[in-house]
């Protein structure tokens, strides 16, 4: 495997936690283009129904943080645990950290495109804004505290 430096570790943890603000940005650029007039006016009536469950978005994005954290240690041990003992190196070990780490991150992303998702059925912005910051905090908290190290 090709080695890693901090530099490309910190670069894709910054790619991952950006990506949710980003579909934010492209969702509402994609449609205010894209989508009729007549839009608007089903996202108004639709909005006091959905804006309540996208304030529950939020703490969901707190407690897939924590499953982060769960899903990173198992993938790293299912993947350290597949290899013989004389090829479970420090390079493997990070290795399998690296690989876990970019799919753990995942896990608070899912509350908050699902928010994303529904702003465009249209909850208003401000919880949106709220799933999506902390899930963004919690991708970066994996990423710092499951940082792989740079030899891998």
């Amino acid at each position: 495997m090709p080695a890693r430096s901090m530099t490309h570790v910190v670069g894709l943890l910054a790619i991952v936690a950006a990506s949710t603000p980003l579909a934010l940005a492209v969702e509402t650029g994609m449609r205010l283009l894209l989508f009729p007039p007549e839009f608007e006016e089903l996202r108004t009536f639709l909005r006091p129904t959905i804006t309540p469950w996208v304030w529950l978005m939020t703490p969901v994005a707190v407690v897939t943080t924590g499953a982060g954290f769960v899903i990173h240690r198992r993938l790293v041990a299912a993947e350290l645990g597949k290899l013989p003992e004389a090829e479970r190196t420090p390079e493997a070990s990070a290795a399998a950290n690296f690989d876990a780490l970019m799919l753990s991150t995942s896990a608070p992303q899912v509350p908050a495109l699902l928010s994303v998702f529904a702003f465009m059925l249209g909850s208003e912005l401000l919880p949106v804004c709220a799933a999506i910051g902390v899930a963004t905090i919690g991708v970066l908290s994996l990423g710092l505290a499951l940082r792989p190290h740079a030899a891998a």
